[in-house]
């Protein structure tokens, strides 16, 4: 499939988004540090992306690093299968004496024992679940890499590509040497949105179809596909956030007018809680 000049400058245009989302997603060191550490890994995993899915309650991934800490702090070790176990059996103490005994969801929480994340690592033999994904993708494994985080009770395929592609950025893998980029791409609602702004009624509807899309218009724009990715979802949900805002800002029209306004409503927001906790009571 061609792609027109202002489908190209649409995808240069949100790529420039990329480096906003980086500076403020990936300021923790625990994203740097994980592929030396396995329990940073870990650490990383269940923040960031274990209960990314759409009703997951918050609390979920706090108990779950509560959980990991009485296990792994220490340092990092291989994991196994009474580990999986013990993090299981902790996870759901925890829910219950320290959340108000709060539902667990078993059939889609990735530290269940029954076929979540350290089972599967068990099972696999992996210390470091970033490291080995990582070297999966380095070699050639992208497909296999994405089956490994897609077994994972709870997780699934957008998930599973949400994880890839960040891996893959702060692993420094060039893309280039990356087989099956597609894998890479996550395709939410923001994507989807990308989708329709840049080809209205030509937007494909299998799934695999608008990975491989977004990967050879990248290619035509010479912008990195993880890149714009990164970029568009951090324009439409954390910038625009509604699809007519975000239409104008990917085709370029007020778009300064519009990542301006942005910037002075996280301002306001912030001189507004600066004077509130002035007034917080001290007793």
């Amino acid at each position: 499939m061609g792609f027109n000049p202002e489908q190209v400058k649409i995808a240069r245009r949100l790529s420039y988004g990329a480096e906003l989302f980086q500076s403020y997603f990936f300021r923790n060191p625990f994203f740097h540090e994980q592929f030396d550490d396995g329990y940073k890994a870990l650490i990383c995993f269940v923040e960031n992306y274990a209960y990314q899915r759409q009703g997951a309650a918050p609390a979920y991934s706090e108990i779950a690093v509560k959980a990991l800490k009485n296990s792994f702090n220490r340092g990092a070790r291989s994991v196994t299968i009474v580990d999986a176990k013990q993090v299981w059996k902790d996870y759901q103490k925890i829910a219950r004496n320290e959340y108000n005994n709060l539902e667990v969801n078993r059939t889609h929480n990735p530290m269940c024992s029954d076929k979540g994340l350290l089972t599967v690592m068990a099972k696999k033999n992996i210390t470091n679940l970033a490291s080995h994904v990582k070297s999966l993708i380095q070699n050639n494994q992208t497909k296999e890499a994405h089956e490994l985080v897609d077994d994972i009770r709870g997780i699934g395929t957008k998930i599973a590509s949400l994880y890839l592609r960040d891996i893959a950025y702060l692993g420094r893998i060039p893309e280039n040497r990356i087989k099956d980029q597609y894998y890479l791409q996550p395709v939410d609602t923001w994507i989807e949105q990308t989708l329709s702004i840049i080809f209205g009624d030509r937007k494909p509807k299998v799934l695999m179809k608008k990975q491989e899309m977004i990967v050879n218009l990248c290619e035509m724009a010479n912008v990195s596909p993880i890149g714009f990715s990164q970029g568009a979802w951090m324009l439409g949900s954390q910038v625009a956030g509604d699809y007519s805002t975000f239409q104008q800002l990917a085709k370029g029209q007020n778009a300064k007018a519009i990542i301006k306004e942005h910037i002075e409503e996280r301002k306001r927001y912030v001189s507004d809680a600066e004077r509130w906790l002035m007034h917080w009571p001290e007793s």
